[in-house]
């Protein structure tokens, strides 16, 4: 329940605003640091977002937040070996709507954003140019919580860095739903893992229009 929680606070504290910057030009973790002050400027002044409208929120994660993450990758990671067995229709339809699952999560995180500080860690070298783990650490407003850490798994494609997974205290994003993916696929086969993506996409369609 944690690792959920966290996941839709922080999921989103990635690179928004970034399109107004060169991938190829700019480290990974100077991108974070940079894109983060700018989404917590955003909801600072922002009322609707920071009110909880979703569908602005939406809007606002799919235009700076989603170009930069590499869903089919990460649809395929979750699914795991169970991929090779499923169709190209299969497939597009497991990475639309894990792609709507986790935007909807960005965005309905938004109104949790405020007091929290994030600090980024400085990035340590990489034998593979293509590949950055960006560290960093979560405090949050409340003096007994511990800091949470949040590292992105990013890869340089086509002269821009993006996000393929998220490791949030230690606890991978695509292991975490890859275990229940797969119990879903053993259970109910791959439709029935579409069948109840699609499912959780319809109720927080449904609960969440407008404001929250």
């Amino acid at each position: 329940m944690r690792f959920y929680k966290c996941c839709s606070i922080l999921c989103a504290l990635l690179v928004v605003g970034a399109s107004n910057l060169l991938a190829e030009d700019i480290k990974p973790d100077v991108l974070v640091k940079d894109t983060v002050d700018k989404i917590m400027h955003a909801i600072e002044t922002d009322k609707d977002i920071a009110a909880g409208d979703m569908t602005k929120s939406i809007e606002f994660v799919e235009s700076q937040v989603a170009p930069h993450f590499d869903f089919s990758r990460m649809a395929r990671l979750a699914v795991g070996r169970s991929w090779r067995q499923a169709t190209p229709e299969q497939r597009e339809a497991i990475t639309k709507e894990f792609r709507i699952l986790l935007v909807r999560s960005y965005a309905s995180a938004f109104t949790r954003f405020k007091g929290i500080k994030i600090e980024v860690l400085p990035l340590r070298p990489s034998e593979n140019p293509n590949w950055a783990l960006v560290e960093s650490v979560i405090k949050l407003p409340t003096a007994v919580a511990q800091p949470i850490s949040l590292n992105y798994d990013m890869e340089l494609m086509d002269g821009k860095w993006k996000v393929f997974d998220l490791q949030i205290d230690g606890a991978s994003l695509i292991i975490n739903n890859r275990n229940i993916f797969q119990q879903e696929i053993q259970s109910s086969g791959i439709e029935g893992l579409i069948y109840t993506l699609r499912q959780k996409n319809t109720q927080s369609t449904n609960s969440g229009n407008g404001t929250q």
